[in-house]
């Protein structure tokens, strides 16, 4: 997420052509499915925690990168970046210390809803062998263990199948309280 937001950042208060290749750069690795980049990516690295945390870091920071450079976009035409300007400061201190700020809540806000597709790559690469090894447990392990005996005890893949959607669901109601709560123009009605 790091490298998402320093990139959307540079890219979005730049602007021009440095914008125009950075935003192309995005658009190739986003052509390619994350599934695929994280299973391509396990395959390499093998399987264990630090392989699925490179392989989520490596798909998830484009998105991230996308809306922090179209928030940049709005903000850096304010009247307080324009004052910043004007009083001669330092174009990526003006970046880092007056937008990131002002775009941090919904950075927060994009982190809570890219948590869930992060725990289903992590699912589906335990589940296809790629994730942690055991004694380490994962629902994506849990589900691809149990499914061995699902006509004996289809309860051993329901439980980890059902806590699987309700920590997803939690983490976007959470994302979807967070942004209420950051910007609560945005529940309004008109």
């Amino acid at each position: 997420m790091i490298i998402g937001v320093t990139y959307g950042l540079v890219s979005g208060f730049l602007g021009g052509k440095i914008d125009l290749f950075m935003q192309r750069v995005i658009e190739v690795i986003s052509s390619i499915p994350n599934l695929v980049i994280v299973t391509m990516l396990g395959l390499l690295l093998g399987s264990g925690v630090l392989s699925i945390i490179i392989s989520i870091a490596i798909v998830g920071w484009t998105s991230m990168a996308c809306q922090v450079r179209n928030l940049t976009l709005s903000y850096r035409e304010r009247e307080f970046v324009l004052a910043s300007r004007a009083l001669g400061e330092n174009k990526f201190k003006i970046a880092f210390k007056h937008v990131l700020p002002n775009i941090s809540g919904i950075i927060i806000v994009q982190i809570m809803m890219t948590v869930p597709s992060a725990i289903m790559y992590e699912a589906v690469l335990s589940a296809i062998n790629l994730g942690v090894k055991p004694p380490t447990a994962s629902l994506g392990s849990l589900i691809t263990d149990a499914s061995e005996n699902l006509q004996y005890y289809p309860y051993q893949v329901v439980i980890p199948a059902f806590a699987l959607v309700f920590i997803s669901l939690a983490f976007i109601l959470l994302g979807d309280g967070l942004r209420d709560a950051f910007d609560p123009k945005s529940n309004k009605e008109n």
